[in-house]
């Protein structure tokens, strides 16, 4: 592991100290974590569009199987 120094912004280290404190897991995992995540959502070519958590907009007015989606997505 590399250890490297950084500057936070002093509501985000509280938000991450309130949450260490919750956990019983120390700040600096948490934010390792959270750097990790950073990067998996950034990385490009990797991934599928599976992997992205779903957006709650609205009631759903009916129910799609997986096949259907993905040909209403992919069909121009």
């Amino acid at each position: 592991m590399k250890p490297i120094s950084l500057h936070v912004d002093d509501k985000d280290y509280r938000d991450f100290k309130s949450l260490a404190e919750r956990t019983g897991r120390p700040v600096e995992e948490l934010i390792r974590e959270a750097l990790t995540e950073y990067l998996k959502l950034r990385r490009r070519g990797r991934g599928s569009v599976l992997d992205i958590p779903p957006h709650d907009s609205g009631p759903q007015l009916r129910s799609w199987t997986r096949e259907e989606l993905m040909d209403e997505m992919i069909d121009p």
